[in-house]
């Protein structure tokens, strides 16, 4: 009986895990459909825009994703590594958006790194 009990807790520590580590896959793709909402509304982008936008924010917001266990453990890393990061992304987006709309873009950066703003994830 305390085999069983002890099978039934491993299965069910393993499906808590699997389930705590696909979450931030959904959270990302909530947002990143509440980012495209917002810079529609801020830039009125056209449909190919639209099209081109979830790819390049999805895979922006994965890459941070990754690295952001070490804005804690090595800060000084983490800014390096998403610069770097922002500077390839930026120029993404410079060649999705007229040159009006990457001027507008830069404007919506939050002053601060607001958890409440979903676009401070493309600036911070």
């Amino acid at each position: 009986m305390k085999n069983i009990a002890l099978i039934f807790c491993f299965f069910m520590i393993i499906t808590a895990q699997r389930s705590m580590a696909q979450a931030p896959m959904q959270n990302i793709e909530g947002n990143v459909n509440a980012i495209v909402s917002k810079l529609n509304t801020a830039l009125t982008l056209t449909d190919v825009q639209k099209n081109k936008l979830p790819d390049v924010i999805t895979a922006f917001l994965n890459q941070r994703a990754l690295i952001l266990p070490l804005a804690d453990s090595n800060p000084k890393t983490y800014d390096t590594k998403l610069n770097s990061m922002h500077n390839g992304f930026y120029r993404k987006l410079k060649s999705i958006f007229t040159p009006d709309q990457y001027t507008r873009f830069l404007a919506l950066k939050p002053a601060d790194n607001d958890a409440i703003n979903v676009l401070s994830q493309l600036f911070y």
